[in-house]
């Protein structure tokens, strides 16, 4: 990244220009040099120089740089000042962002006009990304995100930006509907749909070169209420086997998940899965795929979801997704007669109103469990 170069004076004296250039992709070009009397004290200084910009790369974003900062440009230096605060999900999402026109704008100069070409880009899909229109609530969240980092750009970085106009534009999106809140998803899986998949994951599971327990992991995911990601980041030293609590660290949470530590009730039929993944074969062909022996399921969740999105394909099974088997866990509990604050304990939901729809259910008349699944499917 750095380089020395020598250069001798008029008057015959030597001196040793350290420079320091880093041109990466989505960055502003960044140049930086210092001239010292000995190229041993030139190449400290590079050395130290390059270590604090490792350390802290809003270096790369000085004043003279914020002045004409993109969207794009502002993503990176959002993201390095406080993007370990907030889960894949948001990181993703911002990234996703830098890809767009918008990004290319100077978030001073962002008008409703760009917002609104944005929205109808995102509604109509951009086939050259291989992006599929999406829907108006994941398009309202995607506008919440560029608001983000708008309104800290604001207040951290002292630049002036209208979040006024920002918020009218979207108020009038809302109100022409092209923009929306997300609606409660009520998907369940069926009996059958559970039959069905387990069967078809322990079958694969039969073949001795595949790593993923997937006929555990779905039921693991209904009785643990966890998430997708979640799953994967469970830790064995996190696990009180007295109390039957399991810590989940940095748990989802709007105000940032970093440090979000909360213990969830492990109750019996979660207990059975979580022994069942603990034999030793089971564990050793999991530990295969190369992750951490720290964890309970040490595998990658996007390869969770992947797996179980092409069974349902294969399967003929529609419009069921791995968080539904969150909600299918919630409303088991429900259904057991669990209070408001029994089911909290073991889904871990911040808020009461996030778990209204689950007690007034009706007990639907027959739920499969796992064990009347199992043993026919193996």
């Amino acid at each position: 990244m750095g380089t020395i170069t020598q250069r001798k004076l008029v008057n015959g004296v030597i001196r040793f220009r350290a420079e320091i250039r880093i041109n990466r992709k989505d960055l502003p070009a960044y140049k930086e040099s210092k001239t010292f009397g000995s190229k041993k004290v030139a190449a400290a200084w590079l050395v130290q120089r390059e270590a604090e910009i490792e350390q802290n790369p809003e270096i790369l974003f000085g004043q003279e740089d914020v002045i004409d900062l993109t969207l794009s440009n502002a993503i990176l230096k959002y993201l390095a000042e406080v993007g370990g605060e907030y889960g894949r999900t948001k990181t993703y999402s911002l990234k996703l962002i830098q890809k767009f026109p918008i990004a290319r704008h100077i978030i001073t100069k962002i008008k409703p006009t760009h917002i609104a070409e944005h929205v109808a880009l995102r509604k109509a899909g951009i086939a050259s990304l291989g992006l599929t229109p999406i829907a108006s609530s994941t398009l309202q969240h995607e506008l919440l995100h560029i608001r983000g980092v708008l309104s800290h750009a604001t207040v951290m970085w002292d630049i002036d930006i209208d979040l006024n106009s920002f918020d009218k534009a979207t108020s009038q999106l809302r109100k022409t509907r092209q923009i929306s809140s997300s609606k409660k998803r009520d998907r369940l899986p069926t009996n059958e749909e559970l039959i069905t998949l387990t069967k078809y994951f322990a079958q694969k599971w039969k073949n001795p070169s595949y790593s993923y327990p997937m006929h555990l992991i779905i039921w693991f995911a209904i009785y643990s209420c966890r998430r997708e990601a979640e799953i994967t980041r469970m830790e064995l030293t996190d696990y009180d086997q007295h109390n039957q609590l399991w810590k989940i660290r940095d748990l989802k949470n709007p105000a940032g998940s970093r440090g979000n530590h909360k213990e969830f009730h492990v109750l019996s039929p979660c207990k059975q899965i979580i022994d069942l993944l603990m034999n030793s074969d089971i564990r050793n062909r999991m530990l295969k795929r190369g992750y951490s022996a720290e964890y309970l399921i040490p595998l990658s969740p996007k390869t969770i979801g992947g797996e179980f999105r092409k069974a349902c394909k294969i399967l003929g099974i529609e419009d069921l997704k791995f968080h539904d088997l969150r909600h299918e866990g919630c409303t088991r509990l429900a259904e057991q007669g669990f209070t408001i604050p029994q089911i909290q304990q073991v889904s871990l939901h911040d808020s009461w109103g996030s778990l209204e729809r689950y007690v007034s259910v009706k007990k639907r008349k027959k739920t499969i469990n796992f064990q009347q699944v199992i043993e026919s499917a193996l």
